[in-house]
């Protein structure tokens, strides 16, 4: 809910001041496979781990939010999408590279990135999301583990036959 009303206001302050606005998803890969292995409990901690490790990247001006079970979004205004695809390639390696001691069998997580910027990718709310969505997806046919920033081809960001979208609820 604090997405839903944080993304029009963002959007709205990105047109005033004709800034960029950077979107990004960040989807945990094979989240399910995790939890079923792992335990419920392990599956938290790999929440928890995920979010500390975006909290300790982004600016005080930047938003994040989980945005389904293991997504999270994130919007970070004046910046565009080289500094947002630096920012999410750290991230991905940092995700990567983060130990998980406590839980034994789990060896790597891997994460899977989309990104989006407005006014290039979106000029409304709505759409900014969609077309990091839409990337996101295209980042998991890709093989995972991996960054891609949206492209205005519609072929590529289709989403897979066998990936339903999800609805998005922001107004336009």
């Amino acid at each position: 809910r604090y997405f839903e009303h944080r993304c029009p206001v963002e959007v709205s302050q990105a047109r005033r001041h004709k800034q960029p606005l950077a979107c990004m998803f960040l989807d945990i890969d094979k989240f399910k496979r995790i939890n079923d292995t792992h335990g419920h409990q392990t599956g938290d901690e790999v929440l928890k781990g995920t979010a500390r490790i975006i909290q300790e990247q982004l600016r005080a001006s930047d938003t994040i939010s989980r945005f389904g079970g293991e997504e999270f979004v994130l919007l970070c205004p004046g910046i565009g999408m080289s500094q947002l695809e630096q920012l999410a390639e750290k991230l991905r390696q940092d995700i990567e590279a983060m130990l998980w001691p406590d839980v034994p069998g789990l060896q790597t997580v891997t994460a899977s990135f989309g990104l989006a910027v407005m006014p290039d990718n979106g000029q409304t709310p709505r759409e900014l999301i969609l077309s990091a969505d839409a990337a996101l997806y295209q980042a998991k046919r890709d093989g995972r583990n991996c960054v891609t920033a949206y492209s205005a081809s519609p072929s590529v960001n289709e989403p897979a036959n066998d990936t339903p979208q999800r609805p998005v609820t922001l107004a336009a």
